[in-house]
């Protein structure tokens, strides 16, 4: 036995674990039905499902269209629709600060740039990518560089929402703006973190930030 397994390939030792694992999963039952994650063994490729899975981990949730973004007719926002819908959810130059952006997207290039040619997403060209990020910057959150005022709620804004982005500017939105914005934050967080902030924590950042944004 342990000559046949020394006379097999490279390629073909390094499928046997994958090869374990299918055999695996067929008697457990369906995908649905298995209680620990299939672990991919280093050296072996995996399926396209799973690849396109793993890209989803953590990005923009759905909401966004090609309609409102801003200045929806321009070329970054043409070029946002068209390469950065492929594998997750189109993202709003509003996810990002404008320091933030440089690093996005030189993360989703290394990722793009890695995608095998059958998946035959777009890939955008050295061209296209230099209209996107002027884009995305211009547009992109606008960050508080003033020290927030000091009042009930500041604390829970600050520690809540930075753990997905830069702290925006309360300004940014008008009083009557901060509910609708606060509420499309909190299911975004839901969506990213799995996590729900309670009620009253809700509640202080955005009377925090309705005050806040009209200087008082």
């Amino acid at each position: 036995m342990m000559g046949k397994l020394s006379a097999l390939s490279r390629p073909a030792a390094a499928l046997m674990p994958l090869a374990a694992v299918m055999c695996a999963a067929c008697a457990e039952g369906p995908p649905q039905q298995r209680e620990e994650p299939v672990q991919a063994t280093a050296g072996v490729t995996v399926s396209s499902d799973l690849f396109l899975a793993s890209a989803m981990a953590a990005l923009p949730p759905p909401g966004v269209t090609a309609a409102n973004l801003p200045d929806p007719e321009s070329p970054g926002a043409k070029a946002l629709a068209q390469y950065c819908g492929g594998c997750h959810a189109l993202p709003s130059p509003g996810h990002h600060s404008a320091t933030d952006w440089p690093i996005v997207l030189r993360r989703m290039w290394m990722r793009m740039d890695r995608v095998a040619a059958d998946f035959e997403y777009p890939v955008p060209s050295t061209a296209e990518r230099a209209v996107l990020l002027p884009y995305l910057v211009e547009h992109a959150l606008e960050v508080g560089r003033a020290e927030l005022p000091a009042a009930p709620g500041r604390d829970a804004f600050m520690r809540t929402c930075s753990r997905c982005h830069a702290l925006a500017d309360p300004k940014q939105h008008s009083p009557s703006d901060w509910v609708a914005v606060g509420r499309r934050m909190r299911q975004h967080m839901e969506d990213m973190l799995g996590e729900t902030i309670d009620p009253d924590t809700f509640a202080q950042i955005v009377l925090y930030l309705e005050r806040a944004s009209q200087g008082s």
